[in-house]
């Protein structure tokens, strides 16, 4: 058969394959203990490193190395700025560092510079509600500014995800990627115990693995689609789609689905037009309120409506409202109505012509242990009926103000 001799040439004395295989077939400690996705794990490992009086060898390099990472991004421009030069000319040696410190994930104190770095890190999840504001507050008032004290607030996330707009004011977005290019130099210059060392290059090797991009496994990766496309694509065919599969549990559960989210929210949640990858909800209450059913050109008459959209790329599952296509001077009106209502709405998130998304969120819909399918469904659930109680009701009370 055809599809044999393709799999043939793609993984018999395939030196590219082998080397993407070698790669990724290794022992890493923190695969083998769980931690991969656990942030509070990635906290622990990160703060012990940064700790120069922890006896790892490195004393002081990464902290240097993070804070090398901070004044590329930052450049010194923001208040309190530091600039590489002066990241090389700073003492660390005696700096603390804290750990969930008033729930603050990472704190370094540089009594010698008078300078606090605070570090919100998040590897799958979101920023909570009013969390980097209280950080800010309660970082401020301990080390306050009339004191000397200055301070940078690092928002830590592999995606280079920016904070909310008003919680995170003063807060600087920096990648895991560029944290760990800079604690590569201090494996490269052979600093640290040897133990220590080879545990700091198994975590950056599973960083890049799980939660970064290898240059040289996409250069890899993409020769191999280049010459060996026939058989991939048919590996591609016969995939196993765990992520694909749980979202196609919760479509088929969506009528369910509505009815948690109506018990959750206190008002009338129904299904409206979904499809394999798009999920529609509607809120039964407001099809009262003016011109709310008067869309024409979109899969539903409802002028707005709760989607829950499958993102395959990063196993998420995006929730939020959309105010769909019509009238401009209505749409208007709704969003203003939500904006005077109280509703959080991100300044990032400007009001379009045709589709304006409203309220995001995401939860991760796959989990490491994927033999329970029904225990990562009933997680995913109980989320998606947190979300519904928290901001349905905050939608419909801004919405009441349209109410005749």
């Amino acid at each position: 058969m055809i599809e044999e001799a393709l799999l043939e040439a793609l993984l018999i004395a395939n030196p590219d394959f082998e080397a993407i295989e070698k790669s990724l077939d290794v022992f890493c400690p923190f695969e083998a203990v769980g931690m991969v996705r656990q942030e509070v794990r990635h906290g622990h490992f990160l703060a012990y490193c940064l700790d120069p009086h922890r006896p790892h060898g490195f004393g002081s390099e990464c902290l240097r190395a993070l804070m090398r990472a901070v004044a590329r991004v930052q450049g010194g421009v923001a208040e309190g700025g530091i600039t590489p030069l002066d990241v090389h000319l700073m003492d660390f040696e005696k700096a603390q560092i804290r750990r969930e410190w008033h729930r603050i994930d990472l704190l370094a104190i540089v009594n010698e510079a008078k300078l606090i770095l605070v570090i919100e890190l998040k590897i799958d999840s979101g920023e909570h509600s009013g969390q980097l504001r209280r950080y800010r507050e309660v970082v401020k008032e301990q080390w306050p500014e009339a004191n000397g004290w200055r301070h940078l607030f690092i928002f830590l996330t592999k995606n280079t995800d920016d904070a909310s707009d008003e919680d995170g004011i003063g807060w600087i977005t920096l990648g895991l990627a560029e944290v760990a290019q800079e604690l590569d130099s201090v494996v490269q210059k052979q600093q640290g115990a040897s133990d220590a060392r080879s545990l700091l290059s198994a975590y950056l090797a599973m960083l890049r693995r799980h939660h970064l991009t290898d240059k040289n496994q996409e250069e890899l990766a993409e020769k191999l689609w280049s010459q060996h496309r026939g058989a991939l694509e048919f590996l591609m065919k016969y995939q196993p789609d765990d992520v694909g599969g749980l979202f196609g549990q919760l479509y088929k559960e969506r009528e369910k689905i509505a009815a948690k989210m109506a018990e959750a929210s206190d008002l009338r949640v129904v299904c409206d037009i979904s499809s394999a990858t798009l999920m529609s909800f509607a809120v039964e209450e407001w099809d009262s309120l003016p011109d709310f059913q008067s869309v024409e050109d979109w899969r539903s008459n409802r002028l707005m409506l709760l989607e829950f959209e499958l993102d395959r790329k990063r196993a998420r599952l995006r929730m939020r409202f959309v105010l769909g296509p019509g009238r401009q001077d209505v749409r208007q009106l709704y969003y203003n109505t939500l904006i005077e209502g109280g509703v959080p709405l991100s300044k990032r998130k400007k009001f379009t012509e045709q589709f304006t998304r409203l309220g995001s969120e995401s939860i991760r819909i796959e989990d490491e242990d994927q033999d329970d399918s029904q225990e990562s469904f009933e997680k995913v659930v109980k989320q998606i009926e947190k979300y519904a109680k928290e901001t349905i009701p905050v939608f419909d009370k801004a919405l009441s103000a349209l109410k005749k």
